[in-house]
């Protein structure tokens, strides 16, 4: 019986978050490399769940997202887009490191 419950705990906690920057990376690269549309790029990180900030006063787009921990700990995701000159396609991004913090 011990061993039943173990086996369930561990596929229960084989499907939490765990912080992986090289995943968010290639993740990112994929829903909004650097040349695609400004509005397109924030489109796809918002339906990844990120929520984007393209109302600030500051030229670049600052996107985050929260996710929860099986251990009573949450990290935050973040992605910053600086757009072009013109404000249409994204010049560049920086992937800051994942921020967690926990009980």
């Amino acid at each position: 019986m011990a061993a039943a419950a173990c086996g369930l705990l561990t596929l229960a906690l084989a499907g939490c978050y765990t912080p992986d920057g090289a995943r968010l990376s290639a993740q990112v690269a994929q829903s909004a490399p650097a040349g695609a549309p400004v509005a397109a790029a924030v489109e796809r990180l918002t339906s990844d769940g990120f929520r984007c900030d393209t109302q600030g006063l500051a030229p670049e787009i600052d996107c985050s997202r929260s996710r929860q921990g099986a251990l009573l700990y949450a990290c935050i995701e973040r992605v910053i887009l600086q757009p072009d000159a013109a404000g249409r396609t994204v010049a560049s991004l920086e992937i800051p490191p994942i921020a967690c913090a926990g009980l």
